[in-house]
């Protein structure tokens, strides 16, 4: 059950990074359309966000053992990113947006 969970994680952060790096081209290129997708995509975007934060959890939770220093490490940069992209994508900050973006596919 643990590999299903972990490949579904995988694909669910995997269609979030996708999300965020188009949001931040759009918001560079043309405001507008950036705009138009933030709407469209608003709902998919936050169930998936919180079905990989859901998956995330419960794989943390089945793990036994301990983990390696490198999670810390990402949950760290995600914690900071998360706020980071929340900012920047409402204010249309483009280097917070930018800097988000970057610790997202850094951790992935």
């Amino acid at each position: 059950m643990y590999t299903g969970l972990k490949h579904l994680h995988i694909l669910l952060i995997s269609l979030f990074v996708i999300s965020v790096l188009i949001k931040t081209i759009l918001l560079f290129v043309n405001e507008e359309k950036f705009d138009n997708y933030r709407k469209k995509t608003k709902v998919v975007e936050m169930i998936i966000t919180m079905l990989f934060l859901v998956s995330g959890i419960i794989m943390f939770t089945m793990r036994s053992g301990g983990l390696h220093f490198t999670f810390h490490i990402k949950l760290t940069l995600i914690l900071v990113a998360i706020p980071l992209a929340i900012v920047g994508f409402k204010k249309k900050n483009k280097a917070l947006a930018f800097i988000a973006t970057s610790l997202f596919i850094m951790t992935y």
